[in-house]
């Protein structure tokens, strides 16, 4: 056996849920009425224009552009910024892992809140680097004053969540920008802000407007979420040209194929769809988080496309198996805490339908 580095030996392999397939094998239950709200990924297909897109893209034998240029022209222009802003990636996921190894290394830390996004903590231990965990607040949001108490000379990069997954929860753009007038001008500040479509909360704001000018701001964009990308796996991020071209450095070549880059760009332009997403997530929003509430689980308020929630008993493990038994996937966390993804809304109701079932057992 190959000697593993310890850092990476201690870590257990990312679940990304269990495949429908597998609950069909175990519980015998009729596939067409599993529904899987794990993820948190878009219950609608990719936009109007993308399917055509992909069934066109032909030249698969090429590689493909590695400078994703017709992409990145318009969606720069498209987001105000200049194509030299702009740096893609195998999802974002790429992206944190990337940049935790271009800045990170032995002797560093990296300081972020948790619970928040798993891979964060990964991305620490594959860079070699100390990972920082700072509890969240009691409202379960970014704890940004103790974030900036944690940040020492061995920081090189601080990650904020927002709106942070798995709660749901946002800073306001006021406080996001104090945080990182705080932060020393060397320590890379990564805004992940995957989730940003869905917040209707007139507080909140990007941090890419700072990010094009600040060379230690960096933010975090995805088309797997509201543009319902997740299978082709694109994200990219906002910054200085100078930062995101030393970021460059640590990643990998080719790291967008063709059939993502060709579905990214033929979802833009599509304001109307988007609202309607925004407005339907929402709405499912409302339901499911309001029958959660009506049976006296404890939840999170949530500014996303999922909901964090409590069930009684403490056991997280026993209660998303629950679940599962009737045809509901949903995301056990801890301590009892439970996420489930906004779905359409038969979705929604069958997570109701099985919540009350387990509940009543």
């Amino acid at each position: 056996m190959p000697i593993l580095r310890p850092e990476i030996d201690a870590l257990v392999s990312y679940e990304v849920g269990r495949p429908i397939e597998d609950v069909v094998r175990q519980y015998g239950v009729d596939p067409a009425t599993v529904v899987k709200l794990t993820a948190n990924e878009s219950p609608f297909g990719p936009f109007p224009g993308v399917a055509e897109a992909i069934a066109a893209e032909a030249s698969l034998q090429r590689y493909p552009d590695n400078q994703v240029w017709n992409l990145g022209g318009r969606l720069a222009e498209e987001l105000g910024v200049a194509p030299g802003n702009l740096l893609f990636a195998n999802g974002s996921t790429a992206h944190i892992a990337d940049f935790a190894s271009a800045v990170g290394g032995p002797g560093t830390r990296i300081v972020y809140a948790w619970p928040s996004f798993i891979m964060y903590r990964y991305a620490a231990a594959w860079a070699g680097s100390e990972a920082v965990e700072v509890p969240l607040d009691p409202e379960f949001r970014v704890d940004l004053a103790a974030m900036a108490d944690a940040i020492d000379d061995a920081t090189r990069l601080v990650i904020i969540c927002n709106p942070n997954n798995p709660t749901g929860t946002i800073r306001s753009g006021d406080e996001v920008e104090d945080f990182i007038s705080s932060v020393p001008d060397h320590v890379l500040v990564l805004v992940d802000e995957a989730y940003a479509e869905f917040v209707q909360d007139p507080s909140y704001r990007s941090m890419s407007r700072i990010a094009v000018d600040q060379p230690n701001v960096v933010t975090l964009h995805t088309f797997s979420k509201i543009y319902s990308l997740a299978g082709l796996r694109i994200g990219y991020a906002i910054g200085h040209p100078d930062t995101l071209t030393g970021l460059r450095k640590a990643q990998q070549p080719l790291t967008v194929n063709r059939l993502a880059q060709a579905a990214a760009l033929a979802s833009l332009g599509q304001p109307d769809e988007l609202a309607r997403r925004v407005e339907a997530n929402a709405a499912g929003r409302h339901y499911v988080a309001g029958a959660i509430e009506e049976r006296g689980l404890a939840h999170v308020p949530s500014h996303t496309n999922f909901v964090f929630f409590k069930m009684p008993g403490g056991d997280s493990q026993a209660s998303g198996e629950a679940m599962t038994r009737q045809g509901v996937l949903i995301r056990p966390m801890a301590g009892g805490w439970m996420r489930v993804t906004i779905g359409t809304d038969d979705e929604n109701r069958r997570f109701v339908e099985a919540l009350d079932a387990v509940l009543g057992d």
